[in-house]
């Protein structure tokens, strides 16, 4: 029986075991998933979550609020999904790529926004508060993580543990993508500076990004659960406190979840692109949950100005790969 929802974009962690093999991770009592179809899983049922149909179905309107310098208002949406239709996916059995059961899934409570912006240069004197197709592939698909702590002032730290670059680059030179393009996956530490005397968040999460064509790319973000295994593990096991490169890198950490998909669409007829982010997050710690879900909305809608007004002071020559458009290599 088809499953209603992804066994991979859920806010409870994957486990070190339920990753693909790599150099860099301990060996496994079970055996690993194929990477190929680790990764198509992961960004086909992002895909999938964020279609028209599930944003139809599952999302409602929640409020429509400006995001200066953005010339475009930014639309905000929920999707509550409660524990018990979470306790009831299928994590292994029927699955193509099985991951371990979580101990006790809880409820999921996801925000969601959309703003489409004309696909003109951020440097655009005349058209001002938007940004063109390749700065948006630019800044959130390439890098994708880093250039996120760039553009939010709240991340401090991007720090990366481990990809699998090299191996999916030999996947696609084979074939074994399907019509996937510029592929990556990784697994980060995103590290979170929140106001008032409570401690900063740091989130483990893998990342995978891909275009699905020339004129759409997608990243998906999910929580994965790291341990001293894993050399480069730095705040997932308290080793920042000693070896953190700053005074704020070293700062104690609450380790908090975090999942999210993100797509952008570009529409050649109408110059325009159409950005559309969800999340669901737990920041854990003496953070109460009611108050997370009041003040995300706000933040998911500064994101868009702070995005372009960081693009903005991004060099035209930085966006640019062997002579090529980012948006056009394939």
């Amino acid at each position: 029986m088809a499953q209603k929802h992804s066994n991979f974009v859920r806010l409870s962690s994957l486990q070190v075991g339920d990753l693909p093999e790599h150099a860099e991770l301990p060996l496994s009592k079970n055996s690993r998933p194929e990477l190929d179809k680790f990764f198509m899983t992961l960004v086909n049922d992002g895909l999938a979550f964020l279609s028209a149909k599930s944003l139809a179905d599952n999302f409602s309107h929640h409020s429509t609020k400006p995001s200066p310098p953005s010339s475009s208002k930014v639309e905000v949406l929920t999707y509550s999904i409660p524990a018990a239709e979470i306790g009831q996916i299928e994590w292994s059995d029927g699955r193509t790529v099985e991951r371990s059961k979580p101990r006790a899934p809880g409820s999921e409570h996801w925000f969601a926004r959309k703003s489409i912006h004309r696909d003109v240069s951020s440097k655009s004197i005349d058209q001002s508060g938007s940004a063109c197709w390749d700065e948006f592939v630019y800044g959130l698909r390439d890098n994708h993580s880093e250039h996120e702590a760039k553009f939010d002032p709240s991340l401090y730290d991007a720090r990366p543990v481990l990809d699998w670059k090299r191996e999916l680059g030999l996947l696609k030179a084979r074939g074994q993508l399907g019509s996937w393009m510029e592929p990556t996956l990784g697994i980060y530490e995103m590290s979170r500076s929140i106001p008032g005397p409570l401690s900063p968040r740091a989130f483990s999460v893998l990342v995978g990004t891909a275009s699905v064509d020339e004129d759409m790319f997608i990243a998906v973000t999910v929580p994965v659960s790291l341990n001293a295994s894993i050399d480069n593990a730095l705040y997932s096991v308290g080793r920042n406190i000693q070896d953190g490169e700053t005074a704020q890198q070293r700062k104690e950490v609450v380790m908090g979840v975090y999942a999210a998909v993100e797509t952008v669409r570009r529409n050649p007829v109408k110059q325009e692109i159409e950005w559309i982010m969800a999340t669901a997050s737990d920041a854990r710690g003496n953070l109460p949950m009611w108050l997370q879900r009041v003040s995300l909305p706000s933040q998911l809608v500064k994101d868009v100005g702070n995005f372009l007004k960081w693009i903005q002071t991004v060099d035209d020559k930085e966006m640019k790969k062997d002579g090529q458009p980012s948006g056009l290599k394939t």
